[in-house]
């Protein structure tokens, strides 16, 4: 029988501990000082303060072997982060002291439930220190705080301006707050509060904030407005790209104030609260429902890291503070999963089955993920209790989150239902992505990987391969909604500013143009992709992948795939024994029995590209199988206006292989240049089209016995 949660999280972080005692280094000339990791400037610094929050978490939880040793690493890692702050008295372990810049007080505000826990322990000096930090802290961002080009409260829509800051605002504002309620007697307390607000009304701020007249805090919400960091839908263009990670990670730092202050008996104010409703109506609808985020937009670190251990504290926040039934349930999946992944670790780290290559060739970065983990466990178990249960839902998780989300400006559009999960993004991380699987089946969540899913990848010699998509530029986007379903469509300009040894250099090689619709049956995207090369000049092409159905093949589905098609099943173990392209003489495949793919027109067979190592985001954190319409691997040399992808095709959301073979549909062909379609019959038996201008110029065609109208770049769907 499973562990209630807060058993389970402490159960977990005893495993751990023991484990990261490799990385423990003793202060070199005082016995009560230590850091864990490296404890460099940035990152080191923080996760320094969440191993101190997380190890003093364990020692506090009855059963628990060796709980004064823990202690005594907690004790010893905080005065190490007290002493090493500017206004200490020594240095890091890198030579420099840390503090007053944009993120030192993210680390601060991590580990404080951690400090709440050691409080009964802290001599008289020990309180002095996090009085002086503190107070330290909250007068930078009153009186000098900058990040970047930008000082004072500020905020912006897209990251290239360098002043989208909603997580940092919010987790400014936090500090500020803690000072003022845990030190009123200090002159600046009153100051440092009315901050606050400020910095908490400039977090989830949005475009309509410049008129809001709702009062807060002595003033409106429009008085207290300095930009907007989220679009009118709550689309977030952070570390530039659709980042549903970050969303989560600004619902997490209202959380930990909140919690905080509810057990500290200090008040919250409700300055805290704006737009954190409004904005989990959205996110909730990009949680799977094993808790697991649904990154729409891609993710630019290590999959399943990160961002989502701080979803954890968002979902207690959002049962205790937003009433949400499924909210706890929500926890108890991500926290299965996080059990998962420590069981297949030979070694008791989270992360040493899926990322133990890291832990030698970057023991900084690893620390930190270990570290991020540990304290969103220990955040679990000092909140848990904390948390109002809310009523038992009366509808399933599914029926609640059910229905579209948009975001015109931005170029993203979302459809839930109960059985597909359909999205796609234009400035997801590296630009082109979508989403189509069912919502709550662990067996397809699992395959879910977010680069450049269902878009072509086209590279060429020089491409850095880093998935930023530096290498990409978007020409144009086009999106229309309609009742259970979207359609869009759009260009990106290929092999821009590639640099080659030596001397070497090309731009603008080739454009990806693409559709992408999600059927209002519930079920069906139907994706049409056409790349051509540019024509006044020669390219080198690296490699070329059409279709490009990314399947995740790792610790989450016991390192295991099977695939049927018309007339064999094939299995596919992780890892692979070496990089092989896999051609599979067939126009339809199931993945698992839950995902089917049909070639609608362009190709006939299906190639599965397997590499030897990981490749699931920079850091490698998956093995990735691809599932294309083609696979072709350079260099070679493209010929000017040359058609290097011409594909459309079918994704079928739930489906058993037997309805996979079963599905209906084909391409269309048109007498108008540029213009592609494909036709489909929908698992609600009707039969749709799907037609995309790719020309410069608006052209009327006919689909299904109607004529369409599509203005250059657009997608529509004709349903009869």
């Amino acid at each position: 029988m499973a562990l209630p949660m807060r058993e389970q999280a402490t159960a977990l972080l005893a495993r751990w501990a023991p484990a990261v005692e490799r990385f423990w280094h003793p202060g070199t000339d005082d016995g009560d000082l230590g850091c864990y990791g490296p404890g460099y400037i940035h990152w080191g610094v923080q996760s320094n303060w969440n191993y101190a929050a997380a190890l003093a978490t364990l020692a506090q939880q009855s059963g628990v072997a060796d709980c004064a040793h823990w202690e005594g690493r907690a004790l010893a890692a905080l005065r190490f982060a007290l002493r090493t702050h500017i206004t200490g008295d020594r240095r890091g372990n890198d030579g420099r002291s840390w503090g007053h810049s944009w993120i030192s007080m993210l680390g601060i505000e991590r580990g404080m439930h951690g400090v709440a826990v050691l409080d009964p322990l802290l001599t008289d000096d020990d309180c002095s220190a996090l009085r002086r930090v503190l107070i330290s802290e909250a007068n930078w961002l009153l009186q000098d705080a900058q990040r970047g080009d930008h000082t004072g409260v500020f905020a912006g829509l897209w990251n290239t301006e360098g002043n989208n800051v909603p997580e940092s605002n919010i987790w400014w504002g936090a500090l500020l707050w803690r000072a003022a309620q845990r030190y009123p007697d200090a002159p600046e307390a009153e100051a440092w509060q009315a901050r606050a607000h400020a910095y908490f009304i400039n977090g989830i701020s949005v475009p309509q904030d410049a008129y809001d007249e709702t009062p807060i805090a002595g003033k409106t919400v429009a008085q207290w407005h300095a930009g907007a960091n989220f679009f009118p839908n709550f689309a977030l263009d952070h570390h530039g790209y659709l980042n549903v990670g970050y969303m989560a990670i600004c619902m997490s730092n209202a959380a930990l104030l909140h919690f905080d202050m509810q057990r500290a008996g200090l008040p919250t104010p409700d300055s805290l609260l704006h737009h954190q409703a409004d904005l989990w109506k959205v996110l909730r609808r990009m949680v799977f429902g094993n808790g697991r985020l649904a990154r729409i937009g891609g993710d630019s670190r290590v999959r399943y890291a990160y961002c989502q251990e701080y979803l954890l504290p968002a979902l207690l926040f959002a049962a205790d503070v937003l009433g949400d039934g499924h909210a706890l349930t929500l926890a108890e999946q991500q926290l299965k999963g996080i059990a998962e992944e420590l069981d297949a670790s030979s070694d008791d780290t989270f992360y040493g089955a899926r990322m133990g290559h890291m832990c030698d060739a970057n023991p900084h970065y690893f620390t930190r993920l270990e570290s991020d983990r540990a304290c969103a466990l220990s955040m679990l178990i000092n909140y848990l209790p904390l948390v109002t249960v809310p009523a038992a839902p009366e509808r399933s998780f599914e029926a609640e989150v059910a229905g579209s989300w948009t975001e015109i400006e931005h170029g993203a559009a979302l459809h839930r239902a109960s059985a597909r999960l359909a999205s796609f993004a234009w400035r997801a991380r590296g630009l082109t992505q979508a989403l189509c699987l069912p919502p709550s089946d662990v067996r397809a969540i699992s395959s879910a990987e977010w680069d450049r899913n269902l878009a072509p990848v086209v590279r060429f010699l020089g491409d850095a391969d880093d998935d930023s998509g530096r290498h990409r530029r978007l020409l144009r986007t086009s999106l229309q909604t309609f009742p259970g379903g979207f359609a869009t469509g759009g260009a990106v300009m290929e092999g821009v500013d590639v640099r080659i040894d030596e001397g070497a250099h090309c731009t603008d090689q080739a454009v990806t143009h693409l559709a992408f619709a999600a059927l209002p049956d519930g079920r069906t995207c139907v994706g049409l992709q056409w790349v051509v090369a540019a024509e006044d000049r020669v390219g080198y092409l690296v490699s070329l992948k059409g279709l490009h159905l990314n399947v995740a093949n790792d610790l989450f589905n016991a390192f295991c795939r099977t695939i049927y098609t018309a007339d064999t099943t094939r299995t596919l173990l992780s890892p692979p024994s070496q990089a092989e392209v896999i051609v599979l003489e067939s126009r339809w495949l199931n993945v698992d029995g839950v995902l089917g793919l049909a070639l609608l027109y362009g190709a006939e067979c299906f190639a599965i590209d397997r590499a030897a190592n990981r490749r699931g985001g920079r850091y490698g954190s998956l093995w990735v199988d691809e599932v294309c319409s083609s696979v072709e691997l350079g260099p070679r040399p493209t010929h000017p206006g040359e058609i290097l992808v011409d594909v459309g095709f079918a994704v079928l959301s739930g489906v058993t292989v037997a309805a996979t073979a079963a599905f209906e549909g084909g391409g269309l062909s048109f007498d108008v240049p540029r213009v592609r379609g494909a036709w489909v019959v929908g698992s609600d038996g009707a039969r749709y089209a799907v037609v995309a201008n790719f020309g410069a110029v608006a052209v009327d065609v006919s689909a299904l016995g109607q004529v369409v109208t599509l203005d250059p770049g657009a997608c529509r769907v004709v349903k009869t």
